[in-house]
């Protein structure tokens, strides 16, 4: 039974995913900062247990990317709803996963070590917002996630090309 608990705390995600949209949508900032913090902890929780009882796995992996994608997607999605985003920066993010699922689609991973971090900043820039829900400061983050996205795509082609 425990080598299951790290795919279930991947797949609490999901169900996190549609709460925190919800308290975002409803503009209930303290249940989204618990429900981001919930899936924050799951996403280091479920990587972290999968080593320890020696459980890892790719499909488990690419779970954990799948759920990471659709909980930060969605959330961007109400944040573009709200006009702190632009629509074009969800189509980015897409592209971004689309090009992550392409290379795992290859049976190996084109190692990126910009793109290796993008979800983390991901997470800390929703919780950025979460906290001090400024447009000034949405619009810092949206510049640096966006250069973040553009050399993560420059460091996978120059990785792909070798």
């Amino acid at each position: 039974m425990a080598r299951h608990i790290p795919n279930l705390l991947t797949a609490s995600r999901l169900i996190l995913a549609a709460l925190l949209a919800v308290a975002l949508w409803q503009y209930r900032p303290g249940w989204a900062l618990l429900w981001w913090g919930t899936a924050v902890l799951t996403d280091v929780l479920d990587g972290w247990l999968a080593r320890r009882l020696g459980v890892c796995s790719t499909r488990g992996a690419l779970f954990d990317a799948v759920t990471d994608f659709v909980l930060l997607w969605s959330a961007f999605a109400v944040w573009v709803w709200r006009g702190a985003y632009p629509a074009w920066f969800l189509l980015l993010l897409a592209l971004l996963f689309g090009q992550f699922l392409l290379s795992a689609r290859r049976g190996w991973l084109v190692y990126d070590p910009v793109g290796k971090y993008y979800g983390a900043a991901l997470y800390a820039a929703l919780g950025a917002l979460l906290l001090l829900p400024d447009y000034l400061l949405s619009y810092a983050l949206l510049a640096g996630l966006t250069g973040l996205a553009a050399v993560s795509l420059a460091s996978r082609l120059f990785m792909y090309n070798q």
